[in-house]
């Protein structure tokens, strides 16, 4: 198992362009000692039925500085807890018909000044729904904008704050986030408060997979004795579930969460509190690999763990299967390995590779173990290979990703910004290829540490031309199901196979459509399309709160439209390949009463070639380039540069 560190430059520029372009320098260092949580969950009473009911419970055992300390000693740096339980608020105030005996978020805000450990509020906001499930909107009144602002002044000092509510506009999104922030400057929004305006997200494992994201994240985990949960081991086991994932949510640049069931009386869960107790064991002795760390330098899975990475150190996490030979090999030649700790492991270097042999035991204990490699120097960028591509597009970026959404429902995987490293000897000119699609739109061009901001409105106009023979198939629908926005990269689908399990696909005639759709509801449209050669067509697509559309598999391009928006065509560039093409569109409803789309062969095949000359020739042989929508109301927000090409020129034309 042979793993060389080529791409650590492009993810390293990533995770720094995440502190300095995405995320501000104070809210990153703030971030970094609250990324571990743990949130307090409160019971809910169950009807004879068994179904969960709103209610007031008896909080005689509740103690605030037990849940504390149990936090502060499993290694967590920030306690988080629900403002309400039901529609009893557990605070204060006369905004709530039903109170709790106890000032709960007092008891705890305290408890955590006691306990130096940060402290963080959770609201839930009750939603209502019509007889389809779909959302009435619950604008920014009066009394949510009472309850937050009592919980930031009437409570010391508030760390962070998330919600759990149905989508609002972006002035209602933009309103609460300025709310928080008068009231505390210092309080992290999380993104709940939708609409991209968020200083950090609270986000599911499968939302994003193994991507870099360019935003403060953490995983929202929940301990095994969940209701949700579907396996109970034991606590060591369970334990031992958790490490491995907060390790990989650290490993990925992230943070981690995880909740802290209470009883009906106030007491901690039994088992809750035995995970915790195995969780303060690994931390005592494996915290050095958790905290402050950066993501680790490798673009790939291990199948024997994970890496972290702080300075001069690899931490190598054995969370996963024991190697099969035996051994993990690592090319690091570029550093000199000063020690490794040896305890579990044999570690020598001979020509820069790093061989590790591990024993079987490493694997066998009642604990995750840890292997520490220590160099000489830091470890910093390292280049990857470079492209060798006369064009830049889409498909030859390293995408760049936040998240976005307009609620935490239709959260999805935003992409920011494209880079590129590649080989061009004496650099004169980029010639920016777009469509109507981008015409208008300001770019932040970086060509090797220098910004240029351009707007596409200068280009000359040409037409592509579509092949004699690029013939049109037809069109099918199929539909609906309930999935939420953030869905796998790539779709099986064909007409054999449809994507939505006991439905078919049915033919349509191109144009206009218009469905009924609840909530979350998503349809799916098939086109095929022959080509007598690889080719660019530009097609018209249109849909509602949000689409995707994939070619032959692949998803080449996703956004939400903007909020509140019934229905948005626009023009997408696809590559087609000789012979059978499939493009499956997916319509998204978050908010909507219902679902339009359009896709259709377009006559207007306009494409503009836009000159940049650098101001002097660029002698260098490697260049890292990175290209941005500039000017979007969050930094978040999908930048939509799907058509844009970059073509590479040694002169200036």
């Amino acid at each position: 198992m042979k793993i060389r560190v080529l791409s650590i430059f492009s993810l390293l520029l990533i995770y720094i362009n995440c502190v300095a372009a995405q995320v501000s320098d104070s809210t990153y260092k703030k971030w970094q000692d609250n990324k571990l949580a743990v949130r307090i969950v409160f019971p809910m009473q169950k009807d004879s039925k068994g179904n969960s009911i709103d209610g007031i419970f008896n909080y005689t055992n509740f103690n605030a500085d037990s849940i504390v300390s149990l936090a502060v000693k499993s290694g967590m740096r920030t306690v988080i807890a629900p403002a309400k339980a039901g529609y009893a608020c557990l605070f204060d105030t006369e905004t709530c018909k039903e109170n709790t005996d106890k000032d709960i978020i007092k008891e705890l805000s305290e408890a955590c000044s006691r306990n130096k450990i940060n402290f963080g509020i959770y609201i839930p906001v009750k939603e209502k729904f019509d007889n389809k499930g779909n959302h009435h909107s619950n604008s920014l009144d009066k009394t949510i904008k009472k309850q937050i602002t009592e919980l930031l002044t009437k409570y010391g000092k508030i760390s962070e704050i998330s919600f759990d509510m149905n989508p609002k506009t972006p002035e209602e999104s933009k309103e609460l986030y300025d709310l928080v922030h008068k009231l505390q400057p210092e309080c992290m929004v999380s993104n709940d408060a939708g609409n991209g305006k968020y200083d950090f997200c609270n986000i599911l494992k499968f939302h994003f997979g193994k991507d870099i994201l360019e935003c403060c994240w953490r995983y929202d985990s929940s301990l095994s004795s969940s209701p949700a949960a579907i396996e109970i081991d034991n606590a060591e086991s369970d334990a031992k579930k958790i490490i491995s994932q907060m390790a990989e949510a650290v490993s990925l640049g992230g943070g981690f969460m995880f909740k802290i069931h209470l009883e009906n009386d106030g007491r901690i869960n039994g088992y809750d509190k035995e995970i915790m107790n195995n969780i303060e064991l690994w931390i005592k002795e494996n915290g050095q690999a958790i905290y402050n760390n950066v993501h680790n330098p490798f673009l790939r899975d291990f199948e024997w763990g994970t890496v972290t990475r702080k300075g001069d150190t690899l931490y190598l996490i054995l969370s996963g299967k024991y190697p099969k030979d035996g051994k993990i090999e690592l090319d690091m030649s570029e550093y000199e390995l000063e020690k490794a700790d040896g305890k579990l492991a044999t570690c020598i270097q001979k020509n820069g590779v790093i061989d590790i042999a591990v024993p079987a035991s490493a694997y066998k204990g009642k604990s995750i173990n840890v292997l520490t490699l220590k160099f000489k120097q830091n470890i910093g960028e390292h280049q990857p290979e470079p492209i060798r591509a006369i064009t830049l597009k889409q498909n030859n970026a390293t995408p760049h990703y936040s998240i976005s959404g307009f609620d935490f429902g239709s959260t999805y995987k935003s992409t920011v910004k494209y880079s590129w490293y590649f080989e061009q000897l004496m650099l004169k000119q980029l010639e920016l290829i777009y469509t109507d699609q981008e015409k208008g739109k300001n770019l932040e061009i970086e060509l090797d540490g220098r910004t240029y901001n351009v707007k596409l409105n200068s280009g000359k106009a040409s037409s592509l031309q579509v092949a004699e023979g690029t013939v049109w198939g037809k069109q099918y629908v199929c539909g609906p199901e309930e999935r939420i926005f953030h869905a796998p990269k790539d779709i099986m689908a064909d007409l054999e196979n449809p994507p939505v399990k006991n439905k078919n696909w049915k033919e349509v005639s191109a144009g206009k459509h218009t469905f009924e759709a609840n909530t979350n509801n998503t349809y799916y449209v098939m086109q095929e399309i022959e080509s007598p050669k690889a080719q660019n067509i530009i097609i018209e697509a249109g849909a509602g709160n949000g689409i995707e559309i994939y070619l032959n598999g692949k998803s080449i391009m996703k956004h939400l439209n903007p909020y509140g928006c019934d229905f948005k065509t626009e023009k997408v560039l696809i590559p087609l390949q000789k012979g059978k093409n499939l493009i499956v569109m997916r319509l998204y409803n978050r908010i909507g009463k219902g679902i339009s789309y359009i896709l259709r062969k377009t006559k207007d095949q306009t494409i503009y070639k836009q000159d940049l000359t650098l101001p002097d020739t660029n002698k260098k042989k490697n260049h890292r380039l990175t290209v941005r929508q500039a000017g979007l109301d969050s930094c978040n927000d999908d930048m939509g540069l799907t058509n844009l090409r970059i073509r590479l020129r040694r002169i200036a034309l």
